[in-house]
């Protein structure tokens, strides 16, 4: 009698009536010299299938591209498994990484560990924003890398845990301070600002604590473990939480995400965003649903841990998701853009690429403008000639890091220059003075200390007003000079998604349209009143 581990390999079925199993392991994708091993794995496999369905164990599905023996083969092995799950190589991602490469059996698909959004802010001076897919090794304590250090490297692992609560973005640096195994190795550590903190000379452990509920656990017993010199960065996102449906956390390891935590690949039963994506006829069709692990058609998976953003208006402090898109006078149906699967609602795939993103600044949009991405839907910048603030080729049109209480950090991407995103943060940006909220309106700063960031006294911009408004004499701009009952701001006057890069228009002869509101570049799409003092006979003509 035959004896199969069944129950190394299935775990029954998920809540939706999908087959659930283990965390799949890396195998190498399979060549010539592999041949006659495969065809005793791909007959094992078989046999096992077999077997489970005779005494009535639930077995996978196999749903195309993944729907033969050879790909079952190709992942598992029946004796010496390096793996926990029957596999000849740890680690989930490098197995689908095998295949998923350049020359691979999953060729037109490749994933490198390089391709991984590192996202701006948070990052340490010098580094850069990158990546065209989302992490497959990250948790909500942050995501490790090993940056060296020492002549001998550590042997030692550096594992994160816990959920980060910053309201900042920031990137922890790890650093050995004396060499030796875990509980005799010290360490220290610093963080970016905003956020910042430091911590000196604390031993190596497990679950270490550094600040804002991210703690370390250091894994290596021997004398060499960990090295002097030897340095790891952490980098860790706000608004992050580790999974908490019961099909995706069965795929997390101290909450690390893996790609089975959001595909499962032996099943294209569960539906996905994709609108285009073919319907599921049962096991062994639905190629080209992405393999998804839960029901994603209303974003399902992403508000499982991206659940701060979960939000149906932008005074909670973010970019609403799951509402129709208001279709009025400042807003259209998107042309570009995909709405959820059957509806009209606005999605976070509505704008977010999970993989292959076209740009690759680890934003994950869809297309490779990032205002063209905000205007398909808005429509008060989507003039026939964009305004001012619109322009690509001037660096004066890049964020230069708050100034006047904002902390949010420089733009630094040429990318990014003449984006929506240089005064607006999609996801909202703490407030400094009260970090737990927001500014309004998804603005990187709060009225006229949003203009004067820019046309302040040091620019970038040209045009610098910040010392006219300081004068004894001045239009009362600031909250401060305000009078009861009355407001009065910048964008009163000026219409910041259309105004034209110019002066205002003075003649010495009073005209039906001079000082218009429609021929001065500054006031271009502002809102006014354009006088016309002909035939009033009781009224002066006001001297130019």
């Amino acid at each position: 009698m035959i004896s199969f581990p069944t129950k190394k390999v299935l775990r029954g079925t998920d809540p939706g009536g999908a087959p659930v199993c283990d965390r799949l392991l890396t195998v190498q994708a399979p060549n010539a010299a592999h041949r006659p091993v495969l065809r005793s794995v791909n007959l094992w496999v078989q046999l096992l299938l077999v077997a489970a369905g005779g005494l009535g164990v639930s077995v996978f599905a196999i749903d195309p591209p993944h729907d033969t023996a050879a790909y079952c083969a190709s992942c598992h092995v029946p004796h010496t498994s390096l793996g926990g799950d029957l596999t000849s190589v740890a680690g989930n991602a490098n197995l689908c990484i095998s295949c998923h490469q350049p020359g691979g059996p999953a060729s037109t698909t490749p994933f490198a560990n390089g391709d991984q959004a590192l996202p701006w802010s948070g990052l340490p001076a010098g580094a850069v924003a990158a990546g065209n897919s989302h992490r497959w090794d990250a948790s909500a304590a942050g995501h490790v890398a090993f940056l060296g250090g020492a002549a001998t490297p550590s042997t030692g692992n550096l594992i994160p845990v816990g959920v980060f609560t910053g309201n900042y973005a920031k990137t922890y640096t790890i650093t050995i301070a004396t060499s030796g195994g875990v509980g005799t190795a010290s360490f220290n550590w610093t963080a970016t600002a905003p956020g910042g903190g430091a911590g000196n000379n604390l031993l190596t452990s497990g679950n270490v604590l550094l600040d804002q509920g991210v703690s370390v656990t250091f894994q290596g017993a021997d004398s060499g473990a960990f090295q002097t010199g030897d340095q790891w960065n952490l980098y860790a996102l706000s608004g992050l939480r580790n999974a908490t449906n019961p099909t995706n956390a069965l795929h997390t390891t101290n909450g690390v995400a893996s790609c089975s935590a959001c595909h499962d690949e032996h099943s294209q039963a569960m539906t996905p965003f994709d609108p285009s994506a073919p319907a599921f006829g049962g096991g062994g069709s639905g190629s080209g649903r992405h393999f998804m692990r839960v029901n994603n058609d209303a974003n399902q998976m992403c508000m499982d841990c991206h659940v701060a953003h979960n939000v149906t208006s932008s005074l909670a402090g973010s970019h609403p998701v799951g509402i129709p898109v208001p279709i009025d006078a400042t807003h259209k149906s998107p042309t570009l853009l995909p709405l959820e699967t059957g509806g009209t609602n606005f999605g976070c795939l509505t704008c977010h690429q999970v993989h292959f993103s076209p740009l690759g600044d680890a934003k994950l949009l869809r297309l490779t403008d990032s205002t063209s991405v905000c205007t398909d839907c808005h429509l008060l910048s989507n003039a026939a000639s964009l305004g001012g603030h619109f322009s690509i080729t001037n660096d004066a049109t890049l964020w230069p890091g708050g100034r006047l209480g904002s902390l949010m950090p420089a733009r630094t991407l040429a990318s990014d220059r003449g984006t929506c995103l240089n005064c607006h943060a999609v996801h909202g940006w703490p407030d400094a003075a009260n970090p737990s909220t927001r500014y309004p309106k998804l603005l990187a700063d709060v009225e006229e200390n949003l203009c004067y960031t820019c046309h302040g006294t040091n620019g970038p911009a040209a045009k610098r007003v910040q010392a006219d408004f300081a004068k004894a004499f001045n239009h009362p701009v600031a909250n401060a000079e305000q009078a009861p009952g009355r407001r009065v701001e910048c964008s009163d006057c000026h219409n910041v998604h259309r105004a034209l890069p110019g002066s205002h228009v003075y003649t010495n002869t009073a005209t039906l349209s001079r000082n218009g509101v429609t021929n001065t570049p500054a006031l271009f799409g502002a809102d006014g009143v354009s006088v016309d003092f002909s035939g009033l006979g009781n009224f002066a003509v006001p001297a130019p």
